[in-house]
C-alpha cells in the first residue's frame, strides 16, 4: 500500500490521506519508536518505556536490525493500521498494516484540543 497526500483539501498544508480509502480525516492514535532492546511509546494515557526487547515491535526492530518508528492511526471511516518507517543501512522502508480490531472504544485520540 502507497502512502498517499493532498494538497488540495487544505490550501498550504500536505495532509495525510488515509490509506485505504483516501479520506483525510486521519487520526493518530499512537507513535512507537523500537530499537532491538526497547520500545517507546506515546499514545492518549501518556510515555512508556518498555525494556528488554521482548515486544513485537522491538524483536522486528531488531530482525531488520534497525530502528522502527510506528504511527497508529484511525480514519474516520474506520479504517485502523498502522504506518512503519524502518530504517536500515540508510535506507528507510515505509510500510504499512491494517489493524482489524473492531473495538472502536480501545482507539483513541492521541491528542484532543
Amino acid at each position: 500500500m502507497i502512502l498517499r497526500t493532498s494538497l488540495e483539501e487544505i490550501p498550504g498544508h500536505e495532509v495525510l490521506l488515509c490509506p485505504v480509502c483516501g479520506f483525510y480525516y486521519v487520526h493518530p492514535i499512537r507513535v512507537s519508536v523500537a530499537t532491538g532492546e526497547d520500545e517507546t511509546i506515546i499514545d492518549s494515557e501518556g510515555t512508556h518505556v518498555l525494556r528488554g526487547g521482548r515486544t513485537e515491535e522491538a524483536m522486528k526492530a531488531c530482525s531488520g536490525r534497525g530502528v522502527r518508528i510506528i504511527l497508529e492511526i484511525s480514519c474516520e471511516n474506520g479504517h485502523r493500521g498502522k504506518i512503519i518507517l524502518q530504517f536500515h543501512k540508510g535506507i528507510t522502508y515505509v510500510e504499512y498494516e491494517p489493524h482489524h480490531d473492531q473495538d472502536l472504544l480501545s482507539w483513541r485520540t492521541l491528542w484532543r484540543d
